[in-house]
C-alpha cells in the first residue's frame, strides 16, 4: 500500500481554478481500480493551501493513476495556477475505516 499527503497553495487569485481542476480529477479517478482513497481539502485557516490524500493499493495502481490522461493534463495545467509545497510519503497501518460521505 502506498499513501500520499500533498500539499498545493493556489497562486493569487487562482483558488477556484485549483478547485475545478482538481475536481475534475476526483470525478475521473471514481473510476480507476486500485485507489480506495482520494481525498482533496483546503485548509480551514488558509483557503489557499490545498492537501490532497491518496492511497493506492499497489505501486501499479499508483502508476496507472498517473499515466492516465486525466493526470497527464490536468497536473501542467494545476501547476499553472498553484505552487508546489511538499509531499510526505506515508506507510498506513491497521485496518482501515472507509465509508464515503452521504450525498445530501
Amino acid at each position: 500500500m502506498h499513501a500520499f499527503l500533498t500539499h498545493m497553495r493556489a497562486k493569487p487569485g487562482q483558488r477556484e481554478e485549483v478547485i475545478r481542476l482538481t475536481t475534475v480529477m476526483l470525478e475521473k479517478t471514481q473510476s480507476e481500480d486500485g485507489i480506495p482513497v482520494y481525498v482533496f481539502s483546503t485548509s480551514a485557516e488558509s483557503p489557499d493551501d490545498f492537501y490532497f490524500y491518496d492511497i493506492y493499493e499497489s505501486e501499479e495502481a499508483r502508476k496507472a493513476h498517473e499515466s492516465s490522461d486525466e493526470f497527464k493534463a490536468t497536473m501542467p495545467a494545476l501547476m499553472k495556477v498553484a505552487d508546489f509545497v511538499g509531499v510526505t510519503t506515508l506507510n498506513p497501518y491497521g485496518p482501515m475505516k472507509i465509508t464515503p460521505p452521504s450525498k445530501r
